[in-house]
């Protein structure tokens, strides 16, 4: 059973950062991931920018194949319009009161590349409404420009995706089917 917290921060590796924990809260593992990836995306870039996003379905899936295949249309894009080495992402499948699931999204790019992310929530809303069969949904303050080492900027983007691992909605799902994904960079070293 994974680890749920009542709290409103959490110590990683020794930064503490204010969580959006407090009411429901929060899968302390799944959160911890999901920083841990912004981590990641500041030791290759001194700029990243965060842009979050809700997908929402027309039909209940049992799986998250509908991410995955939005992921690979969404990264070739991205790439071959930025030039992009790599992509930072999270999501999160909640089901609540409809009877299809919707997914919390936030996507990291190199900053450098990418410094305003009207573009893309445009590519965002066309991939998943004209191929995907769903809405998009973008809340205000979408977006986020990180700094290397600029601890108020990562702090702000960090209390926004802790939302994502708040434990409210999840569980309804099959065994199998996950709750959540993020990227697997690696830290880069040295």
């Amino acid at each position: 059973m994974p680890y749920i917290m009542n709290t409103r921060f959490l110590d990683i590796d020794g930064q503490v950062f204010w969580v959006n924990g407090k009411h429901s809260g929060i899968y302390s593992h799944m959160a911890k991931q999901m920083i841990s990836q912004v981590n990641a995306m500041l030791t290759y870039h001194s700029k990243v920018i965060l842009i979050r996003f809700d997908l929402r379905l027309y039909a209940y899936t049992v799986d998250n194949s509908v991410i995955t295949k939005f992921n690979r249309i969404l990264f070739k894009w991205l790439k071959r319009k930025y030039g992009l080495k790599r992509i930072g992402f999270m999501w999160c499948r909640e089901l609540e009161k409809a009877k299809q699931q919707h997914y919390h999204y936030a996507l990291m790019l190199d900053g450098h590349k990418v410094r305003h992310p009207h573009d893309i929530l445009i590519k965002v809303k066309q991939i998943w409404n004209e191929q995907l069969q769903g809405s998009e949904f973008t809340p205000k303050r979408c977006y986020y420009n990180l700094k290397r080492d600029d601890y108020n900027s990562i702090a702000r983007a960090i209390w926004r995706i802790s939302y994502l691992a708040k434990t409210r909605g999840k569980g309804y799902k099959p065994s199998q089917t996950k709750n959540y994904g993020t990227s697997r960079i690696k830290p880069k070293s040295g």
